[in-house]
């Protein structure tokens, strides 16, 4: 989403955040891998603030993230809503996450392969212009009117 839309899903990670700062952070490099159903310890803790429905996407979003998978690794301790330690990410787990970075990067390689121009060897031919059709002023044209103002004005 644009940064000028209200992105109601990224208001509720910030909410959780700021609400339990030992589990949530609103910063990439700073996440924790979750508790196994820490869905339900979120609900249970805002006691009706937001839908089971609200809850499970902004999770989806959290988990998501790029800086999240990076912190699943095996081993890594996985935190409660007040930082305890609940459990480890296990092997199984941190593979998942480091195929989840791998299919995103592909992804964003072929994109980018996708957006680069390409160089041409020849120049396109041109569309003939209909002899009522205005022509366009392009900047080269632009670049000669600019060149002739200051030739005028110096003579």
């Amino acid at each position: 989403m644009s940064a000028n839309k209200p992105n109601p899903l990224h208001d509720t990670i910030v909410v959780l955040a700021d609400l339990f700062p030992a589990c949530f952070s609103v910063l990439q490099q700073r996440r924790k891998p979750l508790k196994v159903g820490i869905r339900d310890d979120v609900l249970a803790a805002l006691n009706g603030a937001i839908t089971a429905k609200e809850a499970g996407f902004a999770l989806k979003i959290y988990t998501s993230n790029s800086g999240y998978l990076k912190a699943c690794k095996a081993g890594a301790p996985r935190v409660g809503l007040g930082g305890e330690i609940t459990g480890h990410v296990t092997a199984e787990e941190a593979a998942n996450a480091k195929q989840r970075l791998a299919q995103r990067r592909a992804k964003q390689a072929r994109r980018q392969q996708t957006t680069k121009p390409t160089k041409q060897t020849t120049k396109p031919a041109k569309p003939a212009l209909s002899p009522s059709a205005p022509r366009r002023v392009g900047l080269a044209d632009l670049r000669a009117a600019a060149q002739a103002r200051r030739i005028a004005g110096v003579s």
